[in-house]
């Protein structure tokens, strides 16, 4: 008789072999996806339609006056920017009254001093800022990002089809000082970008980002202007799921922006980071399971350690080598995330937080933003805890 085979190795051999082959796809097909929003480029516009671009602020970011300097340099001809915060004595104002004195030609208003619409100050901010707005294309950007001159002609290049009613862009961490701020980088860069654009070939795109929402103004008032998000957390994602809802086209720019990290608490990046992931597990829930495959660095180091046989072996170097090689390529030939590249050698923490996280998101419906603390709804709605008698449960 034929020797028997222990059912518990080959058991172990079954679940990481097959959890190694399909993270080392997953990179390679992150790479193809890459390379395939990386040759989609636009011609930069030249019907230049009116543009009003919003900066809502709320304190001092990194660098915050040279962030919004960015945006007062652009080569675009007809262009207003709207700055704006809710507490009038909000310190990054100091930043919006000073580009007033250094650009008294642009059209430059700084508003402030209006109470919240919703649950969600960024979107009330925007919602106070909108009635000033005379633009037919809005563009919303995060006071973290920092653009180069062409920035306004690229990301309004697409909306030449008039099925598209917003365009989105990606974006990379730039000037990352510590460690906290080069894991973020990292985050940013190697984890949540090449999703995105795997994403955007296999099945397009329907969602937004902070970084830019360039959107129809006639799109936003088929929305319902920004009262109708103004209680969702992530506000970025629902203007790209209406607008996706209502039949327009939603375009990922070839354009890539530089988010300011500057200094960060390793404590404050790791409840960001736990935060966003508690909100794509609600946005998202259905393949939200599925982003386990994509920290591809701790999958192996866990087949390694618990399971360390020739074929296993053999699978995570595969793994490990796929991870390294993918994120490199990406970063260099198409985000131009040089961040990353400079940072590769902190992959392996980054992918193990990562994974750390995504666990931890499963557990409680609870967050913590700006210093206020929110149930988190199934919908994606806020709702403050002190105004709800309800018991914390699992979503």
């Amino acid at each position: 008789m034929g020797a028997v085979v222990p059912i518990e190795p080959l058991i172990f051999n079954t679940i990481f072999g097959v959890l190694l082959i399909a993270t080392s796809v997953y990179c390679w097909l992150c790479l193809y996806a890459a390379d395939d929003w990386r040759r989609a480029s636009v011609e930069a516009e030249t019907d230049y339609p009116t543009i009003t671009l919003f900066k809502p602020i709320c304190g001092e970011d990194p660098e915050l006056l040279d962030n919004l300097r960015s945006f007062c340099r652009q080569d675009y001809p007809r262009f207003q920017i709207l700055i704006g915060a809710l507490e009038e004595d909000d310190p990054g104002l100091s930043a919006a009254l000073q580009l007033q004195s250094e650009w008294p030609e642009l059209d430059l208003k700084v508003i402030s001093g209006r109470p919240p619409a919703g649950c969600n100050l960024k979107v009330s901010t925007l919602a106070m800022m909108s009635a000033f707005a005379t633009g037919d294309i809005w563009v919303l950007s995060d006071s973290d990002m920092r653009a180069k001159p062409d920035y306004l002609r690229r990301v309004t290049a697409p909306f030449r089809d008039p099925a598209v009613g917003l365009v989105t862009c990606p974006y990379r961490g730039i000037k990352a000082l510590g460690a906290a701020s080069r894991l973020e980088a990292l985050g940013i860069g190697a984890d949540f970008m090449p999703s995105v654009l795997l994403t955007r070939k296999m099945e397009g795109m329907s969602f937004a980002f902070g970084s830019t929402i360039a959107i129809r103004r006639a799109v936003m008032n088929e929305i319902g202007g920004f009262t109708a998000i103004a209680d969702v957390l992530a506000d970025d994602y629902w203007l790209g799921r209406h607008t996706a809802n209502l039949g327009y086209r939603v375009v990922l720019s070839d354009y890539g922006m530089d988010c300011v990290l500057g200094h960060e608490r390793l404590k404050a990046m790791l409840a960001r980071r736990l935060r966003w992931a508690k909100t794509v597990r609600v946005c998202m829930p259905a393949g939200y399971a599925g982003l386990a495959i994509t920290y591809s660095i701790a999958i192996a180091l866990s087949a390694l350690l618990i399971h360390p046989t020739a074929l296993i072996l053999w699978l995570a170097a595969v793994a490990l080598l796929s991870r390294i090689v993918t994120v490199g390529m990406i970063s260099f030939l198409a985000t131009k995330d040089f961040t990353v590249i400079r940072n590769l050698w902190l992959l392996p923490i980054n992918d193990i937080l990562s994974l750390v996280i995504w666990a931890i998101s499963f557990f409680g419906n609870t967050i913590t933003w700006r210093g206020q603390r929110f149930f988190l709804l199934k919908d994606g709605r806020l709702q403050p805890i002190q105004s709800s008698n309800r018991q914390e449960t699992m979503l």
